[in-house]
């Protein structure tokens, strides 16, 4: 199994920590020179899209149905809870960190140079983050995982987009926008060893990427 991989996207990332934490043995490839806007990624890819997922030939885009079929495939251990009311709760969870997080945070990742900065985008983003975080707080359990007492697909898309939600925040002077219960799962996620080496990655990801667009 390979993936094709970028370690700074959030989609790429999920799948990483999903394998972490299931013990998959995948190979992690870099997109091909010249990006995933090229013919030869559009052959497995035509979404041109990171990441992607090859099982022998299975050529498979679009990071949350990858993350379905990985649990389909390799279900132990399940990070998909076995109640329903559980499990309702996991994707609204993931959805909410999918969508609702990462759709405001790639809008201020554009805004952060100060020059450029255009501020009516700023405080519309930002109210939009506020009001997704408010609604994870609602969501999650408060604990060390984001439902129930293991981790879950929630967890995978979580911890990038929460990586994201601390190191862009305060370049808009925005410290505070993570609810009480985000704020402690934060703190405890990352005494997990998979989603440690996840914000590990990130973080020196996003410095390689400062350093080459400063």
């Amino acid at each position: 199994m390979k993936l094709y991989n970028s370690q700074l996207s959030p989609y790429a990332t999920r799948v990483r920590m999903q394998l972490y934490l299931k013990g998959i043995n995948a190979e992690l490839v870099a997109v091909p020179a010249g990006g995933s806007h090229t013919p030869e990624y559009a052959k497995m890819n035509p979404l041109e899209k990171i990441p992607t997922l090859d099982d022998n030939g299975f050529y498979l885009p679009e990071s949350s149905a990858i993350g379905e079929y990985i649990e389909d495939t390799h279900p132990t251990p399940s990070l998909r809870p076995t109640d329903a009311k559980e499990r309702a709760k996991m994707r609204v969870v993931f959805n909410i960190a999918d969508q609702y997080l990462l759709a405001p945070l790639f809008e201020l990742f554009e805004q952060t140079n100060p020059k450029t900065r255009d501020a009516k985008i700023v405080d519309e983003q930002i109210t939009a983050l506020a009001k997704a975080l408010s609604g994870l707080d609602h969501f999650i359990s408060g604990n060390k995982y984001a439902i129930g007492t293991t981790a879950t697909l929630a967890d995978c898309a979580l911890v990038p987009s929460l990586f994201f939600v601390n190191a862009i925040g305060p370049a808009f002077g925005q410290t505070t926008l993570m609810g009480p219960k985000t704020k402690a799962y934060w703190t405890a996620i990352q005494t997990d060893p998979s989603a440690a080496k996840i914000v590990g990655e990130l973080s020196t990801a996003l410095a390689d990427y400062m350093k080459q667009n400063a």
